[in-house]
């Protein structure tokens, strides 16, 4: 382990208990540290069901998903050696939010039907994504996500008008059987690209060079953004799309502690889980007793950091090594 990583490890840790700790303070109202005692020692009963209904699975349910998107974000980087590259803005969580509406006009019973719908959405971009030039030019591949990003928005809006079954990118309302699905498959997704993170190192070399070691680029790159489509896919299954995280996230870590993949996804994980947390518990209490949707949020973060990161001198668009 690294010096950065035994910095920065235990920081993000200590950053995400601070903050799961105030995110089950705070909401339409306000529960103090003594109260909470209270309450778990059973002395309040409504407030206990505010924490262990309410707020306890809305918590967990946010930090699956910000981990989720930041492993999809940082696998998509190291699939296409493209820093910008992300499930939203290529079209990817698009499509999945757009299949999701036709499945549920389709097969509005079907228990797993958003899930498969997504994933096929995501898959069907996928396919788009990496057919013809664009893997050979990092811009191209960005113009080409958006534009699909925006043809499969404006086709849900097209659809859901009058249907009402769009999703909003908000964890208001979540339940814990929404958590528990989350939970596997977040950690199903997240463990294989952990186990599959030293072929993101891989994808650095070129072609040749792969192929003096036996190893087959395709195949890695492909398993790669498989897991970032399950990944990407699951979360807009149950809240649609965030914007921004798979970016934001990995950006920050490569510069925190170096570009290792091997360390890049693991503590991309940690920060998504906590950065996502920060701005759910944000969007809760800024516009009491309304709220914001993260998603609304995250564009407002993720927007400006990528004009950023465009605007740089020494951006390249395939530095993700």
């Amino acid at each position: 382990m690294s010096r950065a990583e035994k910095i920065w490890y235990p920081v993000i840790l200590v950053m995400l208990v601070i903050t799961i700790f105030i995110s089950m303070m705070v909401g339409a109202s306000f529960i103090s540290p003594h109260q909470m005692i209270l309450a778990l020692n059973g002395s309040n009963p409504n407030q206990l069901s505010i924490i262990a209904n309410i707020r306890l699975p809305r918590i967990l349910a946010v930090m699956l998903c910000g981990g989720m998107l930041a492993i999809a974000g940082a696998a998509s980087q190291a699939a296409f050696r493209n820093v910008l590259a992300d499930p939203s803005i290529l079209g990817i969580t698009s499509a999945s939010d757009f299949f999701i509406l036709i499945g549920a006009m389709i097969l509005p019973t079907f228990f797993a039907g958003k899930l498969l719908f997504a994933i096929i959405g995501g898959l069907v971009a996928l396919f788009l994504l990496t057919r013809g030039p664009a893997l050979r030019s990092p811009y191209r591949l960005i113009i080409i996500g958006v534009a699909m990003m925006l043809t499969f928005t404006g086709f849900e809006q097209l659809f859901s008008n009058g249907f009402g079954a769009s999703l909003t990118g908000s964890f208001n309302g979540i339940t814990w059987s929404q958590t528990e699905g989350l939970l596997f498959l977040g950690v199903s997704g997240m463990a294989a690209a952990v186990v599959i993170s030293p072929w993101a190192n891989y994808l650095k070399l070129s072609t040749e060079q792969l192929q003096t070691k036996g190893v087959s680029a395709s195949v890695m790159r492909l398993s790669l953004l498989l897991v970032v489509v399950y990944l990407s896919s699951s979360v807009s299954s149950v809240v649609g799309t965030i914007p921004f995280m798979g970016i934001v996230v990995p950006n920050i870590v490569r510069y925190l502690v170096g570009r290792d993949y091997q360390t890049i996804i693991p503590l991309s994980m940690l920060v998504g889980a906590w950065l996502l947390l920060v701005v759910d518990t944000f969007g809760r209490i800024v516009v009491l007793p309304s709220e914001l949707s993260a998603a609304v949020i995250m564009t407002v973060i993720g927007g400006p950091f990528l004009i950023i990161m465009l605007q740089r001198k020494n951006f390249n668009g395939i530095k993700s090594s």
